[in-house]
């Protein structure tokens, strides 16, 4: 089963920032782009803020921020010293709710100039109803097909508890969270579009033995009507 691999392949060799908030697994290569998406929470105990950085060429995960605690002003500092140590890479930032205050203080206060735009041109991303399905589909298969290398013992544990409820909605089961999962989730749907965005970065470190996180070319994603084809069941064997 794909979860029992994910499992078997969890990497523990990482080192710890901002008093232990943040894994790190590898530092940045400077041939690499990375990509940063940030899922935001309150920071007064409830919900986790969370981000996931990953190599876009290779589709690994090299560092996880996972707080419930961290005030907005200071996630989007951390956000600012990371992507700014990941080669200024872009920052996807989940802009429902709060998230927009993230936003505001990230690119008008820090000045960071690589955050995402929508097709919209506004900063970050909406999550509705609609397009949470597809972010999720474009998860399920990236990791499917071995295109993503999730490193976090904490990550693979919330795809473990994250599950199809009753009414047909993909979530984290009661009293788990799915910060974590959404983050990643996020990073390979902005990652797939970035690179669509911006074809020519494949080619920069083509001496890589690994193939970039690639944008879809043929998947059934979330139709007109709300219904989709696409197999997600394994997300709770």
């Amino acid at each position: 089963m794909i979860l029992q691999s994910l499992t078997e392949n969890i990497n523990d060799n990482f080192y710890r920032k901002y008093n232990n908030r943040m894994y790190v697994w590898k530092d940045p290569d400077p041939n690499s782009t990375y990509f940063m998406a940030v899922d935001v929470a309150l920071g007064r105990g409830r919900d986790y803020s969370a981000f996931q950085i990953i190599d876009l060429y290779s589709g690994e995960q090299v560092a996880e921020f996972y707080s419930n605690t961290t005030p907005i002003n200071e996630l989007a500092r951390v956000c600012f010293e990371e992507a700014s140590y990941y080669n200024l890479c872009p920052v996807l930032v989940e802009r429902n709710t709060i998230g927009n205050n993230l936003l505001d203080y990230l690119f008008e206060q820090l000045e960071y100039e690589n955050v995402w735009f929508d097709e919209k041109n506004q900063m970050g991303l909406q999550v509705t109803a609609k397009n949470r399905e597809n972010i999720l589909v474009e998860m399920e298969e990236a990791i499917r097909m071995n295109e993503i290398k999730i490193n976090s013992k904490r990550t693979v544990m919330e795809l473990n508890t994250f599950i199809i409820s009753d009414n047909g909605k993909v979530k984290a089961d009661t009293g788990q969270n799915d910060d974590l999962v959404m983050s990643l989730a996020l990073s390979i749907y902005g990652g797939r579009r970035y690179i669509e965005r911006n074809p020519d970065i494949v080619k920069i470190n083509s001496k890589k033995d690994t193939n970039p996180l690639m944008p879809l070319k043929s998947h059934k994603l979330l139709t007109s009507t709300g219904h989709t084809q696409e197999d997600i069941t394994w997300l709770i064997k």
